[in-house]
């Protein structure tokens, strides 16, 4: 049985943040969103974060009944008597979730629903639902909807009401103790510097990353580690203009490494979208489509590459300066000799040092895990 459309009866879930971005997801939801739910005689619920982690917990906790719900919305009967009616459940039904707020609650969604289902068969192949998410841009960076072109929260409404929907491909990330997914970016050096100083200029809206930026270019570290790429990878070359293929069929899981980078780095992440903000697009040829991690890096430099680096990333030319690296990748480790701390989606985690300390970065094929999908 293919794709189902939401029940007209089941609930469009509308998590709101209100806490997000410059704080106007409350009024853009009275004034635009809920107006058009309105119109369109969409059903919602409507999910109000109060608290840091309250959006994942909140999913932990109950998305297998959303799921148990869902599927009985679409349920379908069968047999010739009352007495002999079975209920029949879909392969596959689509639950919308439209989120006011910004990328980092997409990671709590997204982390929540695969926690909360984790260890059961809410999601097997006899039942895999599609979850599609309306990302409307109330966020800081909202890097999401500006990779997709997402204009405003008008546009990003459009963009559900037209139902059209690509995939959202998880990165899985795994350390000595840990295993989660991002939608975005995960960020080791200066990138990763900069989005926790950001915290203390958050009164700034977007401005706080470049205030932070600044602070941290100012006072410029190299950051020890190793980055080893597994399985086959593309890598750009100044001088074709274009992403060559490494066609190595190296088993991602075998130990020898297609590639490495020795570092330190100055500047490292390992993302899916091609923009972080709007007028800083680091990774111009990241797919949030497809199954490969788009990696720049930027090994031991100085300030003056840097910056040099930053002036360039609005166009994306920055990738033919001689001090970038661009690599798109199936998967990847990182070891450092020291403890590290990498930024995730906005958060921040801390490995371990050496061998057992490495972290693995991963476009997961299960798909049981690949059931994002987002209005574009």
């Amino acid at each position: 049985m293919g794709i189902l459309p939401t029940s007209n009866k089941f609930p469009v879930l509308v998590v709101l943040n209100p806490h997000s971005g410059r704080k106007q997801g409350l009024e853009i939801w009275e004034n635009t969103v809920k107006p058009a739910l309105n119109a369109a005689n969409k059903p919602f619920r409507l999910i109000e974060s109060n608290s840091q982690g309250h959006v994942i917990s909140y999913f932990v906790n109950n998305i297998k009944p959303i799921l148990t719900d869902l599927a009985q919305s679409l349920s379908t009967t069968s047999g010739t008597t009352t007495d002999e009616e079975t209920i029949v459940y879909p392969t596959t039904a689509k639950l919308q979730i439209i989120v006011l707020g910004g990328d980092g609650t997409v990671h709590e969604i997204v982390n929540g629903i695969l926690k909360g289902v984790e260890g059961t068969s809410f999601v097997t192949d006899s039942f895999r639902p599609e979850v599609e998410f309306s990302v409307i841009p109330t966020g800081t960076g909202n890097a999401i909807s500006t990779s997709l072109g997402v204009m405003n929260a008008q546009d990003a409404v459009d963009r559900f009401n037209a139902g059209k929907t690509v995939p959202l491909r998880l990165m899985s990330v795994t350390s000595q103790n840990s295993q989660l997914y991002t939608v975005v970016v995960n960020s080791y050096g200066l990138h990763c510097a900069t989005v926790y100083d950001s915290e203390e200029f958050r009164h700034l809206g977007n401005d706080r990353f470049r205030q932070a930026a600044m602070k941290n270019v100012e006072n410029l570290r190299q950051y020890e580690g190793k980055l080893s790429f597994y399985g086959p990878i593309q890598r750009y070359n100044r001088a074709s203009s274009s992403l060559l293929y490494d066609s190595k069929e190296i088993n991602t899981t075998e130990s020898a490494a297609t590639l490495t980078l020795p570092g330190p780095f100055t500047y490292l992440v390992i993302t899916k979208q091609a923009s972080l903000e709007p007028g800083f697009t680091p990774t111009p040829f990241a797919k949030t489509s497809d199954d490969w991690m788009d990696v720049l890096a930027v090994q031991n430099v100085g300030q003056a590459e840097i910056i040099q680096m930053f002036g360039s990333t609005a166009t994306g030319t920055h990738v033919n300066q001689d001090h970038v690296e661009y690599i798109k990748a199936k998967a990847i480790e990182l070891e450092a000799p020291t403890q590290g701390r990498l930024c995730i989606d906005g958060e921040f985690m801390t490995f371990g040092a050496g061998p057992e300390g490495k972290v693995r970065f991963e476009v997961t094929s299960d798909p049981n895990i690949q059931i994002f999908h987002i209005f574009a």
